[in-house]
């Protein structure tokens, strides 16, 4: 997940989503986005729930997932 931030708000947003235990990490980065962060779940409903908590996150203004699955 990519997620654009508004500025000033990288940190704050970093360590609410490293509570959500599905989030494997979160980095910031530069460019077009401030943040990538790998979601796992063993299921698709907690995968959907901790996508939704992450776009909750106040000073977020957008995301782009890419969704990846072992086969």
């Amino acid at each position: 997940m990519f997620i654009q931030c508004k500025e000033g708000s990288e940190d704050q947003i970093i360590e609410n989503i490293r509570a959500i235990p599905e989030v494997k990490y979160s980095y910031k980065v530069d460019k077009s986005y401030d943040i990538v962060v790998k979601v796992e779940s063993e299921s698709v409903q907690k995968f959907t729930e901790a996508i939704a908590l992450i776009r909750k996150s106040a000073g977020l203004m957008n995301t782009d997932t890419m969704i990846g699955f072992k086969i």
